[in-house]
């Protein structure tokens, strides 16, 4: 969320975006005092306001985490304010972000006057009240909103376009939110070929077995990564298996445990290129049953070269065969570790009356 230090209180539709370059046009929201407190998802939850501008409704969703739960969490994994995070294994970050009581993740939609207005944009701001974890331009707003700094909040502005041509009145406002899933690392199974059998539990405790059905070492086909400054890995592995009794594909996948080989330059890098890319790690997007069974490539790139290459693990409805890829490699070792990923939701929706 970008930082408002006007003088005065204003939110504007773009949800405060700096603009260099020319001057807002619109004038900013009205705002409508909310003041609806409400306990969800093992926290406490505020929607302070809700502003109307010409081309819709701004909400602001305030999360309070107590300081001592922060603590608690940065003590039990030796966190501290300058560590880089990244230099954690996969696993780790997932299990630090599934752990961390200032991350959650939602999506909410507004009905107004019976309508649902959904949000096309969204930004937040984290307050960590921790020394050395929070940025003091942040606390104009907590300021503004009567918030403690001395307890953890996160802070999310959404926008909702209105449905009409004109702005409509408000005669009753409610919102609807649902949380997202949360990935939580599970056990690992090391993989030579087809055949293996897995048995787990999963975390509300049902029993489950992975059977491995199909192992193939694949090649990426030639042209896929056009990249003249990088040379990419191009092998992988894409495992079939089946769980029975079975977990819907948004609840469960494999990942490789390691994050596979980094592109390398072509050229010889300039003293202040690293010969390496820094953050190339290959992420498989788990896609939903009924995509297309072929996988798809996508590269994000950044200033010092590829940042994170995608592959899609292809599926099939038809089939109960379910598909995950490996992460990238220049070759391909005789065995794969790999790690259960379950998603799990931690709470379930909830309806808020706001107006």
């Amino acid at each position: 969320m970008a930082r408002n230090k006007q003088k005065t209180w204003q939110v504007y539709f773009d949800l405060n975006v700096p603009r260099k370059d020319q001057p807002r046009r619109r004038r900013p929201g009205k705002e409508y005092p909310i003041h609806q407190a409400f306990f969800w998802g093992g926290a406490e939850w505020r929607i302070p306001a809700v502003y109307a501008c010409a081309q819709g409704l701004v909400a602001d969703f305030v999360r309070r985490v107590p300081v001592g739960r922060i603590r608690e969490f940065a003590d039990r994994h030796g966190l501290r304010p300058d560590e880089d995070r990244y230099d954690f294994t996969r696993e780790k970050r997932m299990r630090l972000e599934s752990e961390n009581p200032l991350t959650f993740d939602f999506s909410p939609t507004l009905l107004l006057n019976g309508r649902h207005l959904h949000s096309s944009r969204g930004h937040g701001i984290c307050w960590n009240p921790l020394p050395g974890c929070h940025d003091p331009d942040d606390l104009p707003l907590l300021e503004h909103y009567g918030l403690d700094p001395s307890d953890g909040w996160f802070i999310w502005r959404y926008n909702f376009p209105w449905k009409t041509k004109h702005k409509p009145p408000i005669r009753s406002l409610a919102v609807y939110m649902e949380a997202a899933r949360v990935s939580l690392p599970g056990p690992h199974i090391t993989v030579q070929g087809e055949g293996g059998s897995f048995p787990f539990t999963d975390p509300d405790g049902t029993a489950h077995t992975l059977t491995v059905r199909e192992y193939a070492r694949e090649t990426l086909p030639r042209g896929t990564f056009r990249d003249k400054d990088f040379l990419y890995p191009d092998h992988c592995v894409t495992l079939g298996y089946t769980v029975e009794p079975p977990l819907p594909r948004s609840a469960f996948h494999l990942m490789d445990c390691s994050e596979g080989d980094r592109p390398r330059r072509v050229h010889r890098p300039a003293p202040w290129e690293p010969e390496q890319a820094l953050s190339a790690a290959v992420c498989v997007l788990n896609t939903e049953p009924d995509v297309l069974e072929k996988a798809q490539i996508g590269v994000i790139g950044s200033a010092d070269g590829p940042a994170a290459v995608f592959v899609a693990s292809p599926q099939n409805a038809a089939k109960p065969v379910r598909h995950d890829v490996s992460s990238l490699y220049f070759e391909t070792s005789e065995t794969l570790e790999w790690l259960m990923v379950f998603q799990k939701l931690p709470c379930g929706p909830i309806k808020i009356k706001l107006l």
